[in-house]
């Protein structure tokens, strides 16, 4: 099993990416990464309110010593359109940046949790794991599925 320090490591890998996205230019983050998908933009804007989501509702608690409840969005789809009509209003830089704060937010907030806290579960709606599980299914594979698909889309449109 991972550590937190080395998850924690991992989460930080997407401030990287998002440091590298400042050399490419605002049509290409906005373009669509297929018919009927969300831009690059929006993505980040996506994980980038999820952060802060589970900053607010997991992360504090378990830092204050309560228990975290994460509530079932009663609407993802609904969460996810608002959070994508932010990104297409900001400028790259805009969100670049807010992205990058919103991430370095939670990981420092994560460095304060003791090693105990990654093992606690969360209680609420559909989930059943503790935080180890859920910030490598719901942050790092995310990250790295969200890169992947904004990588994939950069490089045919330079092709």
């Amino acid at each position: 099993m991972t550590s937190p320090e080395v998850l924690i490591s991992q989460m930080a890998e997407y401030t990287d990416f998002l440091v590298q996205l400042g050399g490419v230019s605002q049509d290409a983050l906005l373009s669509p990464m297929a018919a009927g998908k969300w831009s690059a933009q929006e993505s980040i804007a996506h994980i980038m309110a999820w952060d802060a989501n589970f900053l607010q509702t997991a992360i504090l608690p378990l830092e204050a010593g309560e228990h975290p409840y994460i509530a079932d969005e009663e609407d993802y789809q609904a969460f996810n359109e608002r959070a994508a009509a932010l990104g297409r209003q900001l400028t790259k830089q805009q969100l670049i940046g807010r992205a990058t704060q919103a991430r370095i937010q939670l990981i420092e907030h994560l460095k304060r949790l003791p090693a105990e806290a990654f093992h606690t579960k969360q209680q609420g709606g559909r989930i059943d794991s503790d935080l180890m599980e859920s910030l490598e299914r719901n942050f790092v594979s995310h990250d790295r599925s969200h890169i992947k698909q904004i990588k994939d889309h950069l490089e045919a449109r330079r092709t």
